[in-house]
């Protein structure tokens, strides 16, 4: 297993990653707006602000603020805010309590902001909440890859027992026969599993 340092950014890396990320902000103009903007743009991020909502993020918006009692309440939610979102997501919230909590995770929120809105926690919770992102996008790319080994081992296993049923033949003759028609057809073990099934099913309907 890799080492942290190396499967993941610094803190340093990441805040040099804000300067001149493109932010989105879907609040009221307000007080709490406007400080937020103004310590994003003393980071050296590029603020930009709308409200309501937009059903599609501009071009190139890397993160996105959003006013988090007025999304949930929203009957129909834009396609940008949930857990697969593909950028990383910062609700901002009026009230700290469980039931908002909960909301802010079922619409997959990153990172959180308690109004009033402080220039201090601003740059802490952009970190963390890049960080969080940036490691479930790490865990869900490497569920997908366990998922997809656990899939082939399946299908090799199955073609192994269509052949040894078909042919008469022992699990590991079958599995070099798999192997030796792989290296023929310059191919993969796990395609030859798969053209094995395909034919079977053929042949049985």
């Amino acid at each position: 297993m890799a080492s942290p340092g190396k499967s993941q950014r610094s803190t340093l890396d990441l805040f040099r990653g804000l300067r001149n990320a493109r932010i989105m902000i879907f609040h009221p103009k307000d007080e709490n707006r406007d400080t937020l903007v103004q310590q994003l743009q003393r980071i050296g991020c590029q603020a930009l602000t709308m409200w309501p909502p937009l059903a599609e993020l501009p071009e190139n918006t890397d993160i996105v603020f959003f006013l988090l009692n007025a999304e949930a309440s929203a009957k129909k939610k834009p396609a940008w805010l949930g857990p697969s979102s593909p950028i990383p997501l910062i609700g901002i919230v009026e009230y700290e309590n469980p039931t908002t909590l909960d909301t802010a995770t079922s619409l997959g929120s990153h990172g959180i902001l308690v109004s009033p809105i402080h220039a201090s926690g601003i740059l802490a919770t952009l970190i963390l909440a890049i960080h969080h992102f940036q490691e479930i996008k790490t865990l869900t790319k490497r569920n997908q890859r366990l998922e997809q080994k656990l899939q082939a081992a399946n299908q090799i296993s199955a073609a192994q027992a269509i052949l040894v049923r078909t042919r008469n033949i022992s699990i590991t003759e079958a599995y070099k026969v798999m192997r030796e028609q792989a290296m023929l057809k310059r191919t993969t073990i796990e395609e030859i599993a798969r053209a094995i099934i395909h034919a079977d099913g053929i042949l049985s309907s």
